[in-house]
C-alpha cells in the first residue's frame, strides 16, 4: 500500500467486509482480460461464500483461473470542499473454488442468508428445500485481506 498512514489491520478489514452492503468480485479469463461483478459476500472465519446461477461467466472463469479478488467499501462521503474522500474498505486476495459438498453449501447459504436477511431466518428452511439445487456457492479461501481507511473533513 502506498499510502502507509491509511493502512488498517486485518481485523478493521474483515468488519469493512462483514458490514459492506456488497462487494464486487474481480476475475480474470485466461487471456487475461478483466471480469468484476457485484456480489453478496458473507464469511465463516477466513472464508468468504458466495452464491450465485449455476450457469454463467463467473463459473467458466473460475475453472480456468481461479485467483481473485474481492473489495468491499463499507462507509464512503464526499468531502466536497476539500475535492477528496472518506471512506473505509477491504480488498482480499485468494483462491476461490466451487463448494460441492451439500453440508458445506447449505452451511454457507445460511451464512449469506444470516448476513442478509437475520429477521427472516424462520424461512430458511424451506427456501433451502425449494431453491438450493438451482443455486451455487463460491468458496474463496482468503490469502490476503488489507483494510484502509481515511476520514477527512
Amino acid at each position: 500500500m502506498i499510502k502507509k498512514e491509511l493502512e488498517r489491520d486485518e481485523a478493521f478489514a474483515w468488519e469493512v467486509l462483514d458490514t459492506a452492503p456488497y462487494a464486487v468480485l474481480a476475475m480474470a479469463d485466461g487471456k487475461g482480460e478483466p471480469y468484476c461483478v457485484p456480489m453478496s459476500p458473507a464469511r465463516d472465519g477466513r472464508t468468504v461464500y458466495l452464491h450465485c446461477a449455476r450457469v454463467g461467466e463467473k463459473l467458466s472463469l473460475l475453472k480456468h483461473n481461479p485467483k481473485v479478488a474481492l473489495t468491499a467499501v463499507s462507509y464512503y462521503k464526499a468531502v466536497s470542499a476539500e475535492y477528496t474522500m472518506s471512506y473505509a474498505s477491504a480488498v482480499l486476495r485468494g483462491q476461490a473454488s466451487i463448494v460441492e459438498d451439500d453440508a458445506e453449501r447449505i452451511r454457507a447459504l445460511r451464512c449469506i442468508s444470516e448476513k442478509y436477511s437475520g429477521a427472516d431466518m424462520d424461512k430458511f428452511d424451506a427456501m433451502v428445500e425449494k431453491y438450493a439445487k438451482a443455486a451455487h456457492v463460491i468458496r474463496i479461501d482468503v490469502e490476503q485481506i488489507t483494510g484502509k481507511e481515511t476520514r477527512n473533513g
